[in-house]
C-alpha cells in the first residue's frame, strides 16, 4: 500500500470518517466493517487506560472513566506498537477535562497510579546495603551522593491524594477521606522485585526531592531541616537504606 494509504487510513481511525478509503477497497461493501474495527481499538485502548489507571477508574467510576479516556483517546491515540505505557499524559488530560474540574485531587490520583506503573516495569537495580555504608569514612558521609533507584517519583499534592489513593487502591471498601487542602507528598518506588509506596513528612519529601535531583546528603539534610525544623537526617537516611531507595 503507498504511503498516502496510511495517512488516510489513521486519518479515518481517528475522525471515523472513513469514505477516504473507498479508491484503495475493491468492494466499497467492505468499507462498512471499518466501524467495527474502530470500535474494537478504541475499547482496548481505553482497556488499557482502566487497567492502568484503577484508582481513578474506582473513582470516578465506569461510564465517566469511559467517557474521559475516549476523549484522550480522540486527542492522543497510541503511536506505538507496545500499549503497555499507553497513557502517558493522561493525568493531563484530566487537568483539562472540564467535567473531572471539581475533582481537584484526580490528577494527583493519576499521577500516582502513573508512578506505579512505571515503577512495576522498572529494572531492579543492586540496592546500597549498610554494611557499605559501614565500611565508609564517616567524615566523608556529608559529601556522599546518594544514587536513588531509578524508579523512584516523588509526588506532591495540596490535597490529601495519598491517602486517597492508596484506599482506593488498595482497600477492599474505600475509607472516608476528609478532603480539605493539605500538604502531601509521598514516594513510589521498585526495590527487591516489589513496588514500594509511603507517605512523606514535609522535611523528608525535601531531603529526597534533594537527592533525587543529586545532592549531597548534607544538602539534602539542610533542605530537609529548613522545610521542617524537627526534621531528622538520620531517620530519612536510614528509611531510604533499609527499604532499598537508594543504589549503589
Amino acid at each position: 500500500m503507498p504511503d498516502r494509504y496510511h495517512f488516510e487510513f489513521a486519518a479515518a481511525l481517528k475522525t471515523g470518517d472513513a469514505t477516504a478509503l473507498s479508491p484503495y477497497l475493491d468492494d466499497p461493501d467492505q468499507l462498512s466493517r471499518f466501524s467495527v474495527y474502530r470500535n474494537n481499538v478504541v475499547r482496548a485502548s481505553i482497556d488499557v487506560l482502566k487497567a492502568a489507571y484503577p484508582s481513578v477508574l474506582r473513582l470516578v467510576g465506569e461510564n465517566f472513566f469511559t467517557t474521559m479516556a475516549r476523549a484522550y483517546w480522540e486527542n492522543t491515540p497510541p503511536n506505538v506498537p507496545n500499549m503497555t505505557f499507553y497513557g502517558e499524559g493522561f493525568a493531563d488530560h484530566i487537568a483539562a477535562y472540564s467535567p473531572a474540574a471539581e475533582l481537584v485531587y484526580l490528577t494527583d490520583i493519576a499521577r500516582l497510579d502513573r508512578a506505579w506503573l512505571e515503577a512495576h516495569h522498572a529494572i531492579d537495580e543492586a540496592v546500597l546495603t549498610p554494611d557499605q555504608i559501614g565500611a565508609m569514612n564517616p567524615e566523608d558521609l556529608p559529601q556522599l551522593t546518594l544514587n536513588v533507584v531509578q524508579s523512584a517519583s516523588l509526588l506532591t499534592s495540596e490535597w490529601p491524594a495519598y491517602a486517597i489513593w492508596r484506599s482506593n487502591r488498595y482497600d477492599a471498601k474505600p475509607r472516608p477521606i476528609n478532603l480539605i487542602p493539605t500538604t502531601d507528598a509521598s514516594l513510589i518506588w521498585r526495590s527487591r522485585g516489589e513496588v514500594h509506596h509511603h507517605a512523606l513528612i514535609i522535611g523528608s519529601a525535601a531531603f529526597f526531592a534533594q537527592l533525587i535531583g543529586g545532592a549531597t546528603l548534607e544538602t539534602a539534610s539542610e533542605a530537609g531541616t529548613r522545610a521542617e525544623p524537627d526534621f531528622v537526617p538520620a531517620a530519612a537516611f536510614g528509611f531510604g537504606l533499609s527499604h532499598g531507595i537508594f543504589v549503589k
